[in-house]
């Protein structure tokens, strides 16, 4: 598991990817890659691109994983620590 600061997760990936829309995260059920230009492209949040799998919002996928309701192992998923302490868990980027 990897744990840190919404600061160093941003900067993270902005290093990592440069542009944001391509950041690509791996659903920790599925193993889907998704990026978040996939979910601009649809017309959904942008913000689920990196809690949600993308079967969630389409139909030839068969995943309806989400990182807010669904139990995951530690493994497989980012903590983030927001500025005011709490925490939430993101999907691993690629």
């Amino acid at each position: 598991m990897i744990r840190q600061t919404d600061e160093e997760w941003y900067r993270e990936m902005l290093d990592r990817y440069r542009n944001l829309k391509k950041v690509t995260f791996e659903c920790p059920n599925c193993g889907h890659l998704q990026s978040i230009e996939d979910f601009v492209t649809l017309g959904l949040d942008a913000t689920r691109a990196y809690r949600d799998c993308l079967g969630r919002y389409v139909d030839n996928l068969d995943c309806q994983f989400s990182v807010d309701d669904g139990d995951c192992s530690f493994d497989n998923v980012r903590i983030i620590v927001l500025k005011d302490g709490s925490e939430c868990k993101v999907f691993n980027f690629i």
